[in-house]
Protein backbone atom coordinates (compact mmCIF):
# COMPACT_ATOMS: atom_id res chain seq x y z
CA UNK A 1 0.00 0.00 0.00
CA UNK A 2 2.88 2.40 0.85
CA UNK A 3 4.62 1.69 -2.61
CA UNK A 4 1.22 2.46 -4.35
CA UNK A 5 0.58 5.83 -2.05
CA UNK A 6 4.32 6.51 -2.97
CA UNK A 7 3.81 6.08 -6.76
CA UNK A 8 0.96 7.89 -7.06
CA UNK A 9 2.93 10.98 -4.74
CA UNK A 10 5.67 10.92 -7.39
CA UNK A 11 3.42 11.23 -10.45
CA UNK A 12 2.07 14.58 -8.55
CA UNK A 13 5.34 15.77 -8.65
CA UNK A 14 6.25 15.08 -12.29
CA UNK A 15 3.00 16.49 -13.59
CA UNK A 16 3.48 20.06 -10.77
CA UNK A 17 4.01 23.51 -12.53
CA UNK A 18 7.49 23.24 -11.21
CA UNK A 19 10.36 22.92 -13.58
CA UNK A 20 12.32 20.31 -11.58
CA UNK A 21 13.19 17.12 -12.56
CA UNK A 22 10.34 14.24 -11.86
CA UNK A 23 10.77 13.42 -8.39
CA UNK A 24 13.64 15.34 -7.29
CA UNK A 25 13.46 16.87 -4.29
CA UNK A 26 15.51 20.11 -4.32
CA UNK A 27 16.98 20.84 -1.02
CA UNK A 28 18.48 24.53 0.22
CA UNK A 29 21.03 24.02 3.58
CA UNK A 30 23.61 26.97 4.93
CA UNK A 31 26.85 26.11 6.49
CA UNK A 32 25.79 25.95 10.45
CA UNK A 33 26.86 23.58 12.68
CA UNK A 34 25.64 21.40 13.73
CA UNK A 35 22.22 21.46 11.55
CA UNK A 36 24.67 20.91 8.86
CA UNK A 37 28.37 20.41 8.56
CA UNK A 38 29.78 20.81 5.52
CA UNK A 39 33.53 20.53 6.29
CA UNK A 40 35.79 18.50 8.81
CA UNK A 41 35.83 15.64 10.95
CA UNK A 42 32.23 15.07 11.33
CA UNK A 43 31.77 16.17 7.67
CA UNK A 44 27.89 15.30 6.94
CA UNK A 45 26.91 14.82 10.34
CA UNK A 46 24.97 17.51 11.17
CA UNK A 47 21.58 16.91 12.17
CA UNK A 48 19.73 18.15 9.34
CA UNK A 49 22.51 16.56 6.68
CA UNK A 50 21.45 13.18 8.50
CA UNK A 51 17.61 13.90 8.27
CA UNK A 52 17.88 14.83 4.78
CA UNK A 53 19.74 10.83 4.18
CA UNK A 54 16.59 9.49 6.13
CA UNK A 55 14.02 11.07 3.94
CA UNK A 56 15.66 9.57 1.12
CA UNK A 57 15.97 6.26 2.82
CA UNK A 58 12.57 6.24 3.30
CA UNK A 59 11.73 7.36 -0.26
CA UNK A 60 14.58 5.34 -2.11
CA UNK A 61 12.68 5.95 -5.25
CA UNK A 62 13.44 10.20 -4.99
CA UNK A 63 16.41 11.90 -6.27
CA UNK A 64 17.78 14.62 -4.33
CA UNK A 65 20.41 17.69 -5.53
CA UNK A 66 21.51 20.12 -2.62
CA UNK A 67 21.77 24.13 -3.03
CA UNK A 68 24.19 25.86 -0.29
CA UNK A 69 22.88 29.41 -0.24
CA UNK A 70 23.17 32.02 3.14
CA UNK A 71 20.39 31.50 5.23
CA UNK A 72 18.80 35.12 4.26
CA UNK A 73 18.85 33.93 0.41
CA UNK A 74 17.03 31.13 1.78
CA UNK A 75 14.44 32.79 3.54
CA UNK A 76 14.12 34.96 0.61
CA UNK A 77 13.67 31.68 -1.78
CA UNK A 78 11.21 30.19 -0.01
CA UNK A 79 9.34 33.80 0.42
CA UNK A 80 9.87 33.93 -3.52
CA UNK A 81 8.24 30.28 -3.75
CA UNK A 82 11.10 29.17 -5.63
CA UNK A 83 10.85 25.28 -5.15
CA UNK A 84 13.27 24.00 -2.91
CA UNK A 85 12.88 22.63 0.83
CA UNK A 86 15.01 23.45 3.78
CA UNK A 87 15.12 20.77 6.15
CA UNK A 88 15.88 22.95 9.17
CA UNK A 89 12.96 25.16 10.05
CA UNK A 90 10.74 25.51 13.41
CA UNK A 91 7.46 23.73 13.04
CA UNK A 92 4.18 26.07 12.58
CA UNK A 93 1.85 24.13 11.41
CA UNK A 94 -0.27 25.39 8.66
CA UNK A 95 -0.20 29.34 9.98
CA UNK A 96 2.91 30.51 7.95
CA UNK A 97 2.87 32.15 4.47
CA UNK A 98 6.32 31.12 3.24
CA UNK A 99 6.34 27.38 3.31
CA UNK A 100 4.58 24.60 3.89
CA UNK A 101 5.55 22.03 6.96
CA UNK A 102 6.06 18.84 7.27
CA UNK A 103 5.38 16.80 10.23
CA UNK A 104 7.53 17.49 13.30
CA UNK A 105 10.78 15.68 12.26
CA UNK A 106 12.55 15.57 16.16
CA UNK A 107 12.41 18.01 18.54
CA UNK A 108 14.76 20.54 19.78
CA UNK A 109 15.38 21.64 23.89
CA UNK A 110 14.47 25.27 23.92
CA UNK A 111 17.02 28.27 23.66
CA UNK A 112 19.68 29.39 26.00
CA UNK A 113 21.95 32.36 26.80
CA UNK A 114 25.73 31.26 26.09
CA UNK A 115 28.01 32.96 27.14
CA UNK A 116 31.91 32.39 27.97
CA UNK A 117 32.08 30.88 31.49
CA UNK A 118 33.06 33.53 33.63
CA UNK A 119 30.82 36.06 31.84
CA UNK A 120 28.09 33.57 32.07
CA UNK A 121 28.70 33.86 35.93
CA UNK A 122 28.50 37.56 36.36
CA UNK A 123 25.02 37.13 34.23
CA UNK A 124 23.32 34.53 36.63
CA UNK A 125 24.33 36.80 39.66
CA UNK A 126 22.80 39.62 37.94
CA UNK A 127 20.15 38.34 36.50
CA UNK A 128 19.22 35.18 38.26
CA UNK A 129 19.23 31.70 36.72
CA UNK A 130 16.56 31.08 34.89
CA UNK A 131 17.86 34.66 33.33
CA UNK A 132 16.09 37.57 33.10
CA UNK A 133 16.25 38.14 29.84
CA UNK A 134 14.38 41.76 29.01
CA UNK A 135 16.71 43.08 31.61
CA UNK A 136 19.91 41.43 29.96
CA UNK A 137 18.49 42.81 26.71
CA UNK A 138 18.15 46.01 28.19
CA UNK A 139 21.97 46.15 29.72
CA UNK A 140 23.82 47.86 26.60
CA UNK A 141 27.55 47.03 28.31
CA UNK A 142 26.90 43.49 27.33
CA UNK A 143 27.05 42.55 23.47
CA UNK A 144 24.69 40.44 22.07
CA UNK A 145 25.44 39.23 18.37
CA UNK A 146 23.16 35.75 16.55
CA UNK A 147 23.43 34.86 12.75
CA UNK A 148 21.53 36.77 10.63
CA UNK A 149 18.38 35.91 9.39
CA UNK A 150 17.62 33.59 12.09
CA UNK A 151 14.50 33.81 14.33
CA UNK A 152 13.25 32.64 17.77
CA UNK A 153 10.18 31.96 18.14
CA UNK A 154 8.35 33.35 20.60
CA UNK A 155 11.45 35.19 22.14
CA UNK A 156 11.71 37.22 19.13
CA UNK A 157 9.38 40.02 20.13
CA UNK A 158 11.42 41.12 22.49
CA UNK A 159 14.56 40.71 20.01
CA UNK A 160 12.90 42.99 18.12
CA UNK A 161 12.50 45.91 21.41
CA UNK A 162 16.14 45.69 22.09
CA UNK A 163 18.63 45.37 18.29
CA UNK A 164 21.45 43.29 18.73
CA UNK A 165 24.83 44.44 18.80
CA UNK A 166 25.47 42.42 15.88
CA UNK A 167 23.74 40.30 13.54
CA UNK A 168 26.18 38.52 10.98
CA UNK A 169 25.63 37.52 8.15
CA UNK A 170 28.09 34.69 6.09
CA UNK A 171 29.28 31.19 6.56
CA UNK A 172 29.76 29.53 9.57
CA UNK A 173 26.23 30.63 11.40
CA UNK A 174 26.12 30.26 15.18
CA UNK A 175 29.43 29.03 15.76
CA UNK A 176 30.93 31.49 14.14
CA UNK A 177 28.88 33.76 17.01
CA UNK A 178 30.40 31.43 20.13
CA UNK A 179 33.82 31.72 18.08
CA UNK A 180 33.45 35.67 18.49
CA UNK A 181 32.04 35.33 22.47
CA UNK A 182 35.10 33.43 22.99
CA UNK A 183 37.80 35.74 21.43
CA UNK A 184 35.54 38.36 23.52
CA UNK A 185 34.32 40.04 20.47
CA UNK A 186 30.53 39.56 21.33
CA UNK A 187 29.22 38.81 25.54
CA UNK A 188 26.33 36.39 24.67
CA UNK A 189 24.27 34.78 22.27
CA UNK A 190 20.72 32.76 22.62
CA UNK A 191 20.62 29.13 20.97
CA UNK A 192 19.91 25.68 21.08
CA UNK A 193 21.89 23.99 23.72
CA UNK A 194 22.71 21.47 20.94
CA UNK A 195 24.73 24.38 19.08
CA UNK A 196 27.19 24.78 22.52
CA UNK A 197 27.67 21.01 22.91
CA UNK A 198 29.28 20.91 19.25
CA UNK A 199 31.25 24.57 20.14
CA UNK A 200 32.63 22.19 23.34
CA UNK A 201 32.75 19.04 21.96
CA UNK A 202 34.97 19.92 18.80
CA UNK A 203 37.59 21.52 21.01
CA UNK A 204 36.62 25.48 20.02
CA UNK A 205 36.38 26.89 23.62
CA UNK A 206 34.13 26.23 26.65
CA UNK A 207 30.76 28.36 26.85
CA UNK A 208 28.32 27.54 29.33
CA UNK A 209 24.68 27.41 28.29
CA UNK A 210 21.88 29.29 31.08
CA UNK A 211 17.92 28.97 31.16
CA UNK A 212 15.82 31.88 30.17
CA UNK A 213 12.99 33.23 32.64
CA UNK A 214 10.90 34.35 29.47
CA UNK A 215 11.00 31.06 27.79
CA UNK A 216 7.99 29.59 28.01
CA UNK A 217 8.00 26.70 25.79
CA UNK A 218 9.21 23.27 26.97
CA UNK A 219 10.18 22.46 23.44
CA UNK A 220 11.02 23.22 19.97
CA UNK A 221 9.93 20.89 17.07
CA UNK A 222 11.92 20.97 13.82
CA UNK A 223 9.85 20.11 10.76
CA UNK A 224 11.16 20.16 6.87
CA UNK A 225 9.94 23.04 5.25
CA UNK A 226 9.19 23.58 1.45
CA UNK A 227 8.05 25.89 -1.16
CA UNK A 228 4.46 27.12 -0.49
CA UNK A 229 3.60 26.34 -3.76
CA UNK A 230 2.10 22.78 -6.02
CA UNK A 231 5.15 21.30 -5.85
CA UNK A 232 6.15 22.48 -1.74
CA UNK A 233 2.85 21.02 -1.13
CA UNK A 234 3.09 17.44 -2.90
CA UNK A 235 6.51 17.09 -1.34
CA UNK A 236 5.16 17.27 2.23
CA UNK A 237 2.73 15.36 1.46
CA UNK A 238 5.35 12.51 0.27
CA UNK A 239 7.10 13.59 3.20
CA UNK A 240 4.39 12.89 5.80
CA UNK A 241 3.88 9.73 4.28
CA UNK A 242 6.85 7.92 5.37
CA UNK A 243 7.19 10.29 8.67
CA UNK A 244 7.56 6.94 11.28
CA UNK A 245 10.17 5.88 9.34
CA UNK A 246 12.07 8.88 9.45
CA UNK A 247 11.28 9.62 12.90
CA UNK A 248 13.35 6.20 13.88
CA UNK A 249 15.88 6.26 11.14
CA UNK A 250 18.85 4.46 13.18
CA UNK A 251 21.59 7.19 11.61
CA UNK A 252 19.58 10.17 12.09
CA UNK A 253 18.66 9.19 15.53
CA UNK A 254 22.23 8.42 16.17
CA UNK A 255 22.88 11.72 15.03
CA UNK A 256 20.75 13.74 17.34
CA UNK A 257 22.26 11.74 19.97
CA UNK A 258 25.77 12.57 19.63
CA UNK A 259 25.00 16.91 19.72
CA UNK A 260 22.26 16.21 22.25
CA UNK A 261 24.81 16.88 25.14
CA UNK A 262 22.43 14.41 27.30
CA UNK A 263 22.63 9.62 27.40
CA UNK A 264 21.12 8.84 24.25
CA UNK A 265 18.52 7.66 26.25
CA UNK A 266 17.58 10.74 27.93
CA UNK A 267 17.40 12.75 24.77
CA UNK A 268 14.88 9.73 23.11
CA UNK A 269 12.56 9.75 25.83
CA UNK A 270 12.28 13.63 25.40
CA UNK A 271 12.32 13.21 21.61
CA UNK A 272 9.77 10.44 21.49
CA UNK A 273 7.58 11.88 24.20
CA UNK A 274 6.93 14.76 22.54
CA UNK A 275 6.73 13.91 18.83
CA UNK A 276 3.89 11.86 20.12
CA UNK A 277 1.66 14.54 20.89
CA UNK A 278 -1.54 13.95 18.72
CA UNK A 279 -1.24 17.34 17.23
CA UNK A 280 2.16 16.74 15.22
CA UNK A 281 1.04 13.49 14.01
CA UNK A 282 -1.62 15.29 11.77
CA UNK A 283 -1.22 16.11 8.18
CA UNK A 284 -0.26 20.03 7.73
CA UNK A 285 -0.92 20.79 4.26
CA UNK A 286 -4.48 21.37 2.62
CA UNK A 287 -4.86 18.17 0.14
Amino acid sequence: MRCVLISILLLLLSSGSSGAMPGRIQWAINDAPPFHILSGPYQNKGICDALISAVHRALPEVASSVWVMPQPRISQALTDQTDLCFPCMIYRGSHNERAYFSQPTHIYEPYQIMSRLPLAAEIASRYGSPVAFELLLSATQYRLGYPAGRRYAELQPLLDKYPPFLARPGVGGAVTILQMIQAERLDYTIDYPIVANYFNRTGQGNISSLPIREQQQDHIPGAIGCARSDWGRQVVNLINSVMPQVRQDPVFLEVLNLWSGADGESYQRFNQQHLARPEYQQATTPE
